[in-house]
C-alpha cells in the first residue's frame, strides 16, 4: 500500500506545483504588410500596438487556451488609431524546449477606418482574421521573455472583404510572461 500511495505522491506533485494561469503582456509591431494600397514596411506608417492576453494552462501544460486584446495605432500619427481587436487562441508548447505555436481568430471589434465610398474595396473591412506565430521565451525568475513572429491573413467578414492572400501581414511581438 505505501508504495502506491508513494506513487501517487510523486506523480501528483508535478501537477500541484504548475501554473494554471498566465497573463501576457507586451508590444507588437507590424514589420510588413499588405492591403488594397500595396506593401509597406515598418518605417512607412510605424504601425504598433500594446496587447494583453489571459491564458488557461491545461492539466499537461503543453497547450493554453488564450484570450488577448490587442490596441493598435500608427506610431508616425499617434491620432490615427487603427482599432481594438480581441484574439482568442491556443499554444502549443512542448514540454523543456523554449518554444511554442501559437494560432488565433483575430476579431476587429472596433475598427477605426473612414467611411469607405460606395462601391469601392476598402482595407479594414475584414470581421475576423487568421493569425499564425511561432515564439520562444526566455526563462527567468518571475517570468517568462517572449519574442514572437505571426503572420495575419483575412478570413472573412464583410460584403467587401478581402481574399485570404489579398491582404497579409507580418508581425513581430516582445514582452513579459507570468504564470499564477
Amino acid at each position: 500500500m505505501t508504495k502506491i500511495t508513494l506513487a501517487t505522491v510523486l506523480l501528483a506533485a508535478p501537477l500541484a506545483a504548475r501554473a494554471d494561469i498566465g497573463l501576457r503582456v507586451g508590444g507588437e509591431a507590424s514589420i510588413a504588410y499588405h492591403n488594397d494600397a500595396g506593401t509597406h514596411v515598418v518605417t512607412d506608417n510605424w504601425p504598433v500596438g500594446l496587447d494583453l492576453m489571459l491564458s488557461y494552462w491545461l492539466p499537461t501544460s503543453l497547450i493554453s487556451i488564450d484570450a488577448e486584446l490587442g490596441e493598435q495605432w500608427l506610431l508616425k500619427d499617434p491620432s490615427m488609431r487603427i482599432g481594438t481587436v480581441f484574439r482568442p487562441g491556443i499554444r502549443v508548447s512542448p514540454p523543456v524546449l523554449p518554444i511554442y505555436l501559437r494560432g488565433a481568430i483575430p476579431i476587429n471589434v472596433e475598427t477605426n477606418t473612414p467611411a469607405c465610398p460606395a462601391g469601392a474595396i476598402c482595407s479594414g473591412r475584414e470581421t475576423f482574421d487568421l493569425r499564425l506565430g511561432a515564439g520562444i521565451t526566455i526563462p527567468l525568475v518571475l517570468f517568462k521573455i517572449y519574442i514572437e513572429g505571426d503572420a495575419d491573413f483575412p478570413l472573412g467578414g464583410g460584403t467587401n472583404a478581402p481574399s485570404a492572400f489579398s491582404n497579409w501581414n507580418l508581425v513581430l511581438n516582445g514582452g513579459l510572461d507570468f504564470r499564477f
